[in-house]
C-alpha cells in the first residue's frame, strides 16, 4: 500500500522482480484497456514454476493460453446465478453455526476473537461446499482438515524460499526439481478424489464439488471433441476453492465488522437493510442478499483499503498494442 502512495500520481511505473522487468499500471483507463477491451492480447497471467501435471499446474488460474480459454469456458456455466443459489442453504446452515458459536462465548463473557471466529466459518464453509465434508471448527477441537490447512497457509522455512523462487525465478524453480505439492495439499487431492468417487453413490449435495461434475459432464457440448476437465483438473479446482477463498473471505469480514464497529451509524443503516429483507423474505435468502445494496457497499468500500493480493500481472502478446500508453 505504501509503494502505491508513492507512485499513485504515475499512470505507469518500470520495476524489476529479480531479473525480470515489469510495468506496473495504476490508471483505471489503462486497466480495462488490459482487462476488458483488448483483454484477447493480454490471456496468460504470471507462469509460476510448478511442473506440468501437478494440482497446482492445474488450476483455473496457472493455465494458459488454449488450455486456459478451454477450461474456463467449460467453468463458466459453474459461477451462474442459479448455481450458486443451490450452495447457499450449505453457507447458511455455517452461518447459523457460527452465530451460535459467538453467543455461547458472549454468554460466558469471554472474548471473542473474530478474526478467528470468521476463520473457522471460512474454514467450514469451504469443507462443506468444496469437499463435500462436515469440517466443525466451530468447536473447541481441531479437526484434521482444520490443521491440514494451518499448515498449509503456514508458509516459512524451506518451503516459504521454494515458493519465493517458483515466482520470481520459474525457470531455476523448475530446473532445481522443487514442487509446491505439499503433504498438505496431497491431503487435500485425495480427499476430494474419494468424495468424487462417492458422489455416484449418494444424493447430490447441490455444492461445488457436484457443480464441477455438472461441468465435467457437459464439456464436449461446450467444447467438442476436447477433454480439458480431467479428474486431476477438477480436484485442483476444489483445492483452489480453498487457496483462493479461505483467507480473503475470512478477512474481508473481518475488516467489514471492524469498520461496521467504529461507524455505527453506518452499521444501524445496514442492519435497517437486512431486517427490511429478512422480514419481505421471511429469512435470509440468495434473493434478498443480492438485493442488498448497501452491504455490497459495505464490503466493496472494505475490499481495496484491507486486502493484501498478489499482484494481477498479465503478459502482452501484441506488442503495437500498448499505443494507447
Amino acid at each position: 500500500m505504501e509503494f502505491y502512495r508513492q507512485l499513485r500520481n504515475h499512470k505507469i511505473w518500470g520495476l524489476y522482480e529479480c531479473f525480470t522487468p515489469v510495468l506496473m499500471i495504476a490508471d483505471p483507463e489503462l486497466l480495462k484497456h488490459i482487462m476488458v477491451k483488448d483483454f484477447e492480447h493480454f490471456v496468460d497471467r504470471r507462469l509460476f514454476g510448478d511442473q506440468k501435471g501437478s494440482i497446482m499446474s492445474e488450476m483455473l488460474g496457472n493455465k494458459l493460453g488454449e488450455e486456459w480459454k478451454d477450461l474456463r469456458a467449460v467453468m463458466t456455466p459453474t459461477f451462474s446465478s442459479g448455481k450458486m443459489r443451490s450452495m447457499f442453504h450449505l453457507i447458511c446452515e455455517k452461518a447459523d453455526n457460527m452465530v451460535s458459536f459467538s453467543l455461547k462465548k458472549a454468554g460466558k463473557n469471554m472474548p471473542v476473537d473474530i478474526k478467528d471466529i470468521f476463520g473457522r466459518f471460512s474454514m467450514d464453509t469451504i469443507a462443506s461446499c468444496a469437499f463435500g465434508i462436515e469440517c466443525n471448527s466451530l468447536s473447541d477441537s481441531k479437526p484434521l482438515f482444520a490443521k491440514k490447512a494451518e499448515r498449509f497457509f503456514n508458509v516459512c522455512g524451506l518451503r516459504a524460499l521454494k515458493m519465493s523462487m517458483m515466482i520470481t525465478m520459474p525457470k531455476l524453480h523448475n530446473f532445481l526439481g522443487f514442487k509446491v505439492d505439499s503433504p498438505e495439499i496431497e491431503f487435500f487431492t485425495k480427499l476430494s478424489k474419494d468424495n468424487i468417487a462417492a458422489r455416484d453413490k449418494r444424493e447430490r449435495r447441490g455444492d461445488f464439488l457436484d457443480l464441477l461434475l455438472e461441468a465435467q459432464a457437459s464439456e464436449n457440448n461446450i467444447r467438442p471433441g476436447k477433454k480439458v476437465f480431467g479428474e486431476l483438473t477438477l480436484v485442483a479446482q476444489s483445492v483452489l476453492f480453498l487457496i483462493a477463498g479461505y483467507d480473503t473471505t475470512a478477512s474481508t469480514l473481518a475488516f467489514s465488522a471492524f469498520l461496521m464497529a467504529k461507524h455505527t451509524q453506518q452499521q444501524q443503516r445496514l442492519r435497517q437493510e437486512l431486517q427490511g429483507l429478512i422480514k419481505e423474505y421471511g429469512s435470509v435468502t440468495y434473493q434478498g442478499i443480492m438485493e442488498a445494496k448497501y452491504l455490497d457497499a459495505v464490503l466493496m468500500g472494505e475490499y481495496p483499503a484491507h486486502q493484501f493480493t498478489d499482484f494481477h500481472t498479465y503478459y502482452v502478446f501484441k506488442h503495437n498494442i500498448i499505443n494507447w500508453f
